[in-house]
């Protein structure tokens, strides 16, 4: 599927499009891209529409500071739908993305079908070490030098087992570490949304003001092994969404859509078509 690029507030933002049927819409995390999703569209495109695009300032996107505040990240994802021409749709976040998709879930109830998020950040304080370090002020900026030199490393952390991690992952994060817009961007994100002690108490307490409003079911999915953001959060994300269905996969790290997207891929599909069983009943 070729790439194409959309305007949203003066930034081009790429995205791809593929499937048909209801739509799904996959969200990234912090310093990653569509291509994240490369193993779980196809489990999802012979029945949905699905949506993936590349968050302002990562991958190729260009730049949008608008989309940097807690506000500003859920008002550039119906921004972006309503380019794209896409009504209410189910959405995947993971990690910063999952706490994207929890704002724009609450922000706008009704146009969010159903709701996945994936080790979801933003829930509670606690982060891995090495995200609180990126947040420091010089440190980080040296450890971005040197993931840009070693990209493999940037992404070991996010395996429970990091000889898993294939060299086609690899060269994606060579490609946006090389970039010093994405750099910046990281930089600007992780300055906004971390402090000393983890995840600044505002953010949490917006996070966690929009699960309350989420009228979707939604599935809430965890590897226990999860470096990045601790599994034992798990339950009060699954607690702080009204109606979730909590999913842990044993033995997994912070990506199992990338380290066994099978187990992932099920749970996700499986998930959406409990969703859909019921609407699809009551339509005949």
């Amino acid at each position: 599927m070729a790439d194409r690029c959309v305007g949203v507030d003066g930034a081009r933002i790429r995205y791809r499009r593929e499937g048909a049927g209801p739509p799904v819409v996959l969200i990234h995390g912090l310093g990653a891209s569509l291509e994240v999703w490369d193993l779980t569209t196809p489990a999802l495109a012979d029945r949905h529409t699905v949506v993936r695009f590349d968050f302002p300032g990562f991958g190729l996107s260009d730049p949008l500071p608008a989309a940097y505040t807690t506000a500003g990240a859920a008002d550039t994802v119906a921004a972006i739908l309503a380019a794209l021409g896409v009504g209410p749709a189910a959405l995947v976040g993971t990690s910063l993305g999952g706490g994207i998709a929890t704002l724009a879930a609450g922000r706008a109830p009704n146009r969010c079908t159903a709701l996945v998020l994936a080790a979801p950040a933003g829930f509670a304080r606690p982060v891995g070490r090495a995200v609180r370090w990126l947040a420091v002020p010089l440190v980080g900026e040296l450890l971005l030098a040197y993931l840009r030199r070693h990209p493999r490393r940037s992404m070991e952390g996010a395996y429970a087992d990091p000889t898993r991690v294939p060299e086609w992952v690899v060269e994606v994060a060579r490609r946006n570490l090389a970039r010093p817009e994405v750099r910046r961007t990281i930089l600007h994100v992780l300055r906004e949304t971390l402090g000393p002690r983890g995840v600044r108490p505002e953010l949490v307490r917006a996070i966690r003001d929009a699960a309350r409003r989420i009228t979707a079911p939604t599935l809430v999915v965890w590897g226990t092994a999860d470096r990045v953001i601790p599994c034992a959060q798990a339950q009060a994300v699954a607690d702080a969404v009204p109606s979730a269905r909590l999913r842990l996969l044993p033995g997994l790290g912070h990506v199992p859509y990338l380290e066994a997207p099978q187990a992932f891929n099920v749970a996700l599909s499986d998930f959406l078509a409990s969703v859909a069983a019921p609407q699809e009943g009551a339509r005949r």
